[in-house]
């Protein structure tokens, strides 16, 4: 929590001094006190700004030594070889993001994938059981043979045209999905991509 989020979370009618101002032990008064929090507060919140900012400079200086290295070495082994440029620079880190395919995808995670696979395949089951179902009441109901059976004959043809359905259904849209998720780690079109796509 942030010195900002605390100083605002302070009852100021409840601030009481933890020692008497005065010799008397009267009460300080409570807007003094607002005031002086409020200075510790931001003279708090200066100091972790300007750690922040010191971290920040201190890493890009870290890391203009990096690339002064990698540079210097990038240039005498590109003389030798060519090395395909990613973005309009070479470095072997932007290199080990790429792809087989020369493309900058997400990183694979297998419990991503099976997430996708049973977003899919719960979403494709619960819509091609209802559509089984209404097609399969549909059928029931027009069938001449269907309407002289029993009940439960009725049933079973019900229940069967619903399972059948919601497994192809499941089957498909779980698929879908482990494509998609496959082009976004391949490829990662990004949002405008994903969705013209998908």
């Amino acid at each position: 929590m942030s010195s900002w989020d605390r100083s605002r979370s302070i009852p100021w009618t409840r601030a009481i001094p933890a020692a008497p101002a005065t010799t008397t032990g009267e009460k300080e008064d409570v807007d003094l006190m607002k005031e002086r929090v409020w200075r510790d507060l931001a003279r708090e919140a200066a100091n972790e700004e300007k750690e922040v900012e010191e971290s920040k400079q201190q890493q890009q200086q870290q890391q203009q030594l990096v690339n002064n290295g990698e540079s210097s070495m990038d240039a005498t082994q590109q003389s030798s070889s060519s090395q395909p440029l990613v973005g309009g620079v070479n470095s072997t880190k932007k290199q080990e993001e790429v792809n087989f395919l020369g493309y900058a995808g997400r990183p694979y995670q297998t419990s991503d994938l099976l997430r996708n696979l049973a977003f899919g395949a719960t979403i494709g089951s619960i819509t091609g059981m209802c559509f089984g179902f209404m097609d399969s009441i549909r059928s029931a109901s027009s069938s001449d043979l269907l309407k002289s059976a029993s009940r439960s004959a009725q049933g079973k043809f019900v229940f069967q045209g619903t399972y059948r359905s919601g497994m192809f259904f499941g089957a498909f849209f779980g698929a879908f999905h482990t494509v998609k998720y496959a082009t976004r780690v391949l490829v990662d079109p990004g949002d405008g991509g994903e969705i013209a796509v998908g």
